[in-house]
């Protein structure tokens, strides 16, 4: 009997927490479906991690405008005609082009994962998100913070969505000795560089601090410029490394001392999970959705958007950091028993499973 085909649909290649969580479920899910994934935008740093992984990939030409909507859709209904998938399943903005695909062409079971409570969107690309989430078959959640601004902004009814938590390779991230903070302690912040993650307010809090400290930022995006230049007037660039997109995040988690994860508003925060498998200790972001998983016994929370109260814990944290080491230790059995991968791809098998009844 042929596996099931499932065809996941999603905007870039770029890295990122969705890109990296669809490659790996996608890995795990080879035994029981088959799969293929289909990228529609302009990013490519991760096509061969895919290839590489097995995954065969249908790539939109580089030509492709940004917002060509009729190019894109004959894009898509020729790899669908060719390939004829039995799931439909779409992300980020795969969720608008993919899900006017779906309509247009009767594509069935179609799944939504949302992966981010989507503040600071237009207009036009809100409604088209409506009528998305409102016509796909089944809606994703990754976190319950997630499921709540979804239901709210969208109107989708609760039977119609459950939440799967995004999970990560433990095996990628073993644990860094433990060890007590250097004279000159090493700070990491992993992810994309975008307003939302808070740099700017990193930088200003870090400024703030007379002590030794120096900063790794793995990520790139569209603010490395400006952080670069905010760095430079808070005279503060020297002791910042913009080390940009890498493959693999592990070795610098092993060598810093200490994880900052400051952004304003998150969907999971899969940068959080594989910092905690590395036994990192984390000052993060006090927001709801590290609370569904975390707690002050296993990470040191900080308000979001407040330098000053981030440089007050950036310095508590390294003044008492031997408190902090039995909080990694926590925090590593939290993403042990409820977020790896193995986890979060079986209850995707499950899923569709049932869909295909």
């Amino acid at each position: 009997m042929a596996k099931p085909f499932l065809m996941q649909v999603i905007w870039s290649l770029e890295r990122g927490g969705a890109e990296r969580m669809v490659l790996d479920v996608s890995t795990r899910l080879k035994e029981d479906f088959h799969v293929e994934v289909m990228a529609l935008g302009r990013g490519r740093a991760m096509i061969s991690d895919f290839r590489e992984a097995g995954i065969p990939l249908h790539i939109a030409p580089e030509s492709t405008p940004g917002f060509g909507r009729k190019v894109l859709f004959e894009f898509i209904s020729k790899i669908v005609a060719k390939r004829k998938p039995d799931i439909w399943h779409t992300h980020l903005g795969g969720d608008i082009w993919g899900g006017h695909a779906a309509r247009r062409l009767n594509l069935r079971p179609w799944f939504i994962t949302a992966h981010s409570h989507e503040p600071g969107l237009n207009f036009i690309t809100r409604i088209a998100r409506w009528r998305s989430y409102r016509t796909a078959d089944h809606v994703v959640c990754i976190s319950e913070s997630v499921r709540k601004a979804i239901a709210g902004q969208y109107g989708v009814r609760a039977d119609r969505m459950s939440i799967i938590p995004v999970g990560i390779d433990p095996a990628r991230f073993p644990p860094r000795d433990a060890h007590l903070a250097g004279d000159r302690p090493r700070l990491v912040s992993v992810g994309r560089l975008s307003p939302e993650k808070g740099h700017a307010m990193l930088f200003e809090a870090l400024a703030m601090l007379r002590r030794p400290w120096e900063l790794v930022l793995v990520g790139d995006g569209p603010e490395r410029t400006a952080l670069h230049r905010r760095a430079e007037m808070l005279g503060i660039l020297p002791r910042i490394r913009f080390v940009g997109s890498v493959a693999d995040p592990s070795p610098f988690l092993r060598d810093a001392d200490l994880f900052v994860f400051p952004s304003k508003h998150e969907g999971q925060g899969i940068a959080l999970l594989e910092a905690a498998a590395a036994r990192l200790p984390a000052l993060v972001s006090d927001l709801p959705i590290f609370h569904e998983a975390f707690n002050d016994e296993s990470l040191v929370f900080a308000p979001p958007e407040n330098a000053q109260a981030w440089a007050a814990s950036i310095e508590d944290c390294l003044s008492n950091y031997q408190l902090l080491l039995p909080k990694a230790e926590r925090a590593r059995r939290i993403v042990l028993e409820k977020f790896t991968i193995d986890k979060t791809a079986e209850a995707y098998a499950d899923l569709y499973k049932t869909w295909l009844k």
